[in-house]
C-alpha cells in the first residue's frame, strides 16, 4: 500500500466513526482538510507505533480538528436561521469531542490528551484575539500570527507530545500557507502580511526549516505535488 492509499485509508476510518445517522439526515459530515491530514500523516509515520495505535490516534486529532470545524459551522447562515441545524452543529461537534475523548483512553495516551486539550484553549483563546482584531483594528502581523496558531496549534502540540518538535515550524508555515492557498485568500492581506507569507514560503522551499522525513523519502512527484500545494504564486 503506498502512501496516498494509506492515508485514504486511514480518512475513511475517521470519517466511518463520526457517522451519526440522526445527524446525518440534516448536517453533512465535515471535510477533512487535506494539508492537516497530510500533516497527522507524517508526523505518526515518524514513531515506531503498533498499526492500531497509529490509527487511533490519527482518528483522535482529525476529530477534534472536526468539532472545531463543527462548532465555527454556527457562523453559517443556513445554520444561524434554522433552530434544529443549530442545535445539531454543537452536540455534533460536542460528539466528536467525545469520540476523540474514547480513542486516546484506549491508547493510555494521558500526555496528548493533556496536549491537544491545551491546543484546543490556545485555539479559542487565539479565535477572540482575531475578534478583538477585527474590531480594534489591531495589527495586521498579529492577525495573520492568529490565524498560523488557529491552523496549526493542535499539530504543533501533538508533535511536542510526541517528541517531534523539530517539526513545529514547518508545520506553523506549511498550515498558514495552505489556509491561504487560493487568490481569493490572498487578495484580503495587505503588503505587511503578504511578506509574511511569502517569508514562510522561501523557509521551507530553502528548507530553513526541518522537513518530515516522509516528505524527503517520497518519490519526486509527490514531492512536487506538496510544494505547488505550498506555492502562493504571483496572482
Amino acid at each position: 500500500m503506498n502512501t496516498m492509499e494509506h492515508i485514504q485509508r486511514l480518512k475513511q476510518h475517521t470519517l466511518l466513526l463520526m457517522q451519526h445517522s440522526y445527524v446525518n439526515e440534516y448536517l453533512p459530515l465535515p471535510a477533512l482538510n487535506e494539508a492537516k491530514v497530510f500533516i497527522t500523516y507524517c508526523l505518526l509515520r515518524e514513531l515506531d507505533m503498533e498499526e492500531a495505535v497509529e490509527t487511533e490516534i490519527f482518528s483522535s486529532i482529525l476529530m477534534i480538528q472536526s468539532a472545531l470545524d463543527r462548532h465555527e459551522d454556527i457562523l453559517n447562515q443556513d445554520i444561524k436561521t434554522n433552530k434544529k441545524k443549530r442545535q445539531l452543529v454543537v452536540l455534533s461537534g460536542d460528539y466528536f469531542s467525545s469520540l476523540y475523548y474514547q480513542l486516546l483512553s484506549r491508547c493510555e495516551n494521558l500526555q496528548l490528551v493533556s496536549y491537544l486539550s491545551q491546543a484546543v484553549k490556545m485555539i479559542n483563546e487565539h479565535k477572540t484575539m482575531l475578534h478583538d482584531q477585527r474590531t480594534n483594528q489591531l495589527s495586521s502581523l498579529k492577525f495573520i500570527q492568529s490565524v498560523g496558531k488557529i491552523e496549526s496549534l493542535l499539530y504543533t502540540k501533538a508533535a511536542e507530545s510526541l517528541g517531534l518538535e523539530k517539526y513545529i515550524p514547518f508545520i506553523e508555515r506549511y498550515l498558514l500557507l495552505s489556509h491561504y492557498q487560493n487568490k481569493e485568500a490572498r487578495s484580503s492581506l495587505n503588503d505587511e502580511q503578504s511578506a509574511y507569507l511569502k517569508k514562510c514560503e522561501i523557509d521551507i522551499k530553502e528548507k530553513k526549516v526541518e522537513i518530515p522525513l516522509l516528505v524527503e523519502r517520497e518519490d519526486d512527484s509527490m514531492y512536487a505535488e506538496i510544494e505547488n500545494d505550498l506555492m502562493l504564486g504571483e496572482g
